[in-house]
């Protein structure tokens, strides 16, 4: 006689398994991608074509590859107004890139009196959206640093350790302050000859309190230290929110729906008066919790089950 049994063993195993039934749902988190974006088209527009133009300082002449990499150099280098890209090899189109953070194109001070220009003043690029580029930053409003002060002496932060960084100018140094867990302002020092706030230095952030005038000393040259307020400021959370688990019962009773390993809460709302109660789920296969019992919703399958194992 042909043995049945392994036959019957694996009905009855997919029957089991067809109809177990856990008695905890299990949350599917959907899994999302992240696709790199390239970045934005930018364009300028040509001013002028000149033979001289005051050169800035050291730290803003930059040799460059290309007009359009001059363009994206004063993108990443705001306040930039206006860029000169200051043409060298011809053949490969490289050159330098001048920039004048924090100052406007003055027609007056160039000169367009020789037979070969080499200098080609640019506008602030402009990107496909339409709007003037910024370097990225916390929030837009770090593109445009304006100084409360410029100072001397100012006493650095009490956790110097924590709150005193390096940063690529006073636009950066606002940028960190935004993005900080706690900043009200921010002192920054430049480290370069000409004493700009537009280029590299430190960054001291000040998690609370104001600017106290009273700290300063008197310079005895010109000032050091440039002072700005948190232009991003981190908004307060709200006390009205709601989640948007939370459904209303006709009853009137408001239940905040859980996940497992979450917290639920019910509020009861009796004569204007509210009351919680929490309790804790239970997360099956979770450390320290039972697991999900499998509930056998077919009487059929565990008949089988039990006739099978009793013939083996």
């Amino acid at each position: 006689m042909m043995n049945v049994a392994p036959f019957w063993v694996s009905v009855a195993l997919f029957s089991l398994q067809a109809r177990a039934v856990p008695t905890e749902s299990v949350a599917i988190s959907a899994t999302s991608t992240t696709s790199t974006a390239t970045a934005p088209s930018c364009t300028s527009s040509l001013i002028a074509s000149l033979c001289s133009y005051p050169e800035p300082g050291p730290e803003f002449a930059v040799a460059i590859d290309s007009r359009a990499s001059c363009w994206d150099y004063c993108t990443a280098h705001p306040p930039c107004n206006f860029v000169i890209f200051s043409a060298g090899n011809p053949t490969t189109g490289t050159g330098t890139c001048w920039l004048y953070p924090g100052e406007n194109y003055e027609a007056t001070e160039g000169s367009s009196n020789c037979a070969n220009p080499s200098l080609s003043v640019y506008s602030q690029p402009m990107c496909a959206s339409g709007s003037a580029t910024a370097a990225a930053g916390a929030c837009a409003a770090t593109a445009t640093p304006s100084a409360i002060a410029s100072v001397c002496g100012y006493p650095a932060p009490s956790d110097c350790f924590d709150d005193c960084i390096a940063s690529a100018g006073a636009s950066d140094c606002l940028s960190q302050c935004a993005k900080a867990k706690s900043c009200s302002y921010v002192v920054f020092n430049p480290e370069n000859p000409g004493n700009s706030p537009y280029t590299s230095g430190s960054c001291w952030i000040y998690p609370n309190g104001t600017f106290n005038a009273g700290s300063v000393t008197d310079c005895s040259g010109d000032p050091k230290q440039f002072v700005y307020n948190n232009s991003c400021p981190k908004p307060s959370p709200s006390s009205s929110y709601v989640p948007s688990s939370v459904t209303e019962r006709p009853s009137g009773t408001t239940t905040a729906a859980g996940t497992p390993g979450s917290t639920t809460s019910t509020a009861t709302s009796s004569n204007g008066t509210e009351t919680a109660d929490t309790s804790i789920e239970a997360t099956a296969g979770s450390k320290n919790s039972a697991p999900a019992a499998i509930s056998f919703t077919n009487p059929l399958a565990v008949a089988v089950a039990i006739f099978i194992w009793r013939a083996l």
